[in-house]
């Protein structure tokens, strides 16, 4: 676990301070030095507290795992430099080059240890060997590289550099504690079993809809930094991710929430229904977090890195007391206040977003508009054809298959051209590929 949060500040910020600062060499010898000196503490930390996990758990084979995963902190924080370069030069091809290699070099260890008997020792090697590799890849990839004469690093290059980065790493920390805080106060409340019942309802909205937005929300940040100096350029990118990310969070959440039952049933079998009512709100929760959750990047982007962090610490505080008080409901209780919170936190980001942007309201009302209009007809249809007398698996089919329809369907009729707008958008991005 220490591992995995320390993942999170590996670079400081820096490599978000690399996109939003201009680049010049000082700032990225800034940057490396800042990265490299990150990663060299958090490296001495771990080891030095690697017996101290090992005790908490009660498990002293643990501690020479907790060491050897440690060497991907310092591998993760060399890594960030080159990373946010590429993003900042909007060479999202050539990441994706890095993180193909990086996920086979991955792959390709892990299986291969444990086929050989290494057991954990697989998976820890294969995330050493991944996170190297990424950086190595990284690296290589990138078109021109900084010089590395870290020792011309000033102290003013390096306050510019923290300045705008430690911020970033706190929003990230906090807004990991806020991600794990239902997991936590879980199980240490209603136990594993039920653990485990919210954390399989939680993977399949994580995996259809927040995976593909944090993927979005890394493509929207640069692509804001660029904009940043001609506000209307910005507010309409702002709009246009918003109408995009919320079109596609809402009519996955919404198919997914009607379907849920039959899902579970289908897809894991009976033994998991228990997590079917936490899976219905937890699909709307992912919906409301991609109305939401974009407008930090714009913060970042207008150099305000502050305003996500004071967000996320008011959220953290709210969040823990109201998830201890819904557990007396179970873990549906727990699911439907989070999609409570959700719904009043998308609804004070905007408007946030809104003074600082200087935007009118009815503009973002217009680009939610698409995302309105398909939810009613996703859940009308999906949620009949979910209780057709079919088979099960057959019965599922037709339900997404009818409720990404019905989505299509109303998306031509009232929203022509946003439907224009996207295959142009698609047909660029072939073409420049």
């Amino acid at each position: 676990m220490f591992v995995a949060y320390a993942q999170t500040v590996a670079d400081a910020g820096v490599a978000q301070a690399l996109v939003y600062l201009p680049r010049s060499s000082p700032t990225v010898r800034a940057a490396m030095s800042c990265a490299l000196l990150v990663g060299v503490l958090l490296v001495a930390v771990a080891m030095v507290s690697a017996p101290l996990v090992a005790a908490f758990f009660q498990r002293p084979d643990v501690e020479p795992l907790v060491r050897l995963c440690a060497v991907s902190l310092l591998a993760s924080s060399l890594g960030s430099v080159p990373d946010a370069l590429l993003r900042r030069d909007l060479l999202f091809s050539r990441i994706t080059v890095a993180r193909v290699v990086s996920a086979v070099a991955t792959g390709a260890t892990s299986i291969g240890l444990a086929a050989a008997g290494a057991g954990p020792w697989a998976i820890a090697w294969g995330a050493v060997v991944g996170s190297t590799v990424a950086t190595v890849v990284s690296w290589i990839v990138l078109p021109v590289r900084p010089d590395a004469l870290l020792w011309r690093t000033t102290r003013s290059d390096v306050r510019a550099v923290l300045a705008y980065g430690i911020p970033v790493a706190g929003a990230s920390l906090l807004g990991k504690f806020v991600f794990d805080a239902d997991y936590l106060v879980i199980g240490r409340q209603l136990g594993a079993e039920q653990l485990a019942y919210y954390t399989f309802a939680f993977k399949l909205p994580e995996l259809v809809i927040l995976n593909v937005f944090f993927v979005l929300l890394s493509v929207t940040f640069p692509l804001f930094t660029h904009a940043r100096s001609d506000p209307e350029r910005l507010r309409r990118g702002y709009l246009f991710s918003i109408r995009l990310q919320s079109l596609y969070g809402v009519a996955a959440g919404v198919g997914l929430a009607v379907t849920a039952p039959l899902a579970v049933r289908v897809l894991f079998g009976e033994a998991w229904a228990p997590a079917a009512g936490a899976l219905t709100a937890l699909a709307l929760y992912a919906a409301l977090r991609t109305i939401g959750g974009g407008a930090n990047e714009v913060y970042k982007a207008l150099g305000r890195p502050g305003i996500p962090l004071v967000i996320s610490v008011i959220r953290l505080v709210v969040l823990v007391p109201v998830l201890l008080f819904a557990t007396r409901w179970g873990i549906d209780g727990v699911a439907w206040a989070q999609v409570v919170l959700a719904a009043v936190f998308a609804i004070a980001m905007q408007a946030v977003a809104l003074h600082v942007l200087q935007l009118d309201a009815r503009r973002l009302l217009s680009a939610l508009a698409p995302a309105a209009s398909v939810a009613p007809a996703v859940a009308v249809v999906a949620g009949l054809l979910a209780h057709l007398p079919l088979p099960p698996a057959l019965t599922l089919v037709v339900a997404v298959t009818g409720g990404g329809a019905a989505a299509v369907a109303v998306l031509l009729v009232a929203q022509p051209a946003l439907v224009k707008d996207v295959i142009g958008l698609l047909c660029r991005r072939s073409v420049t590929t």
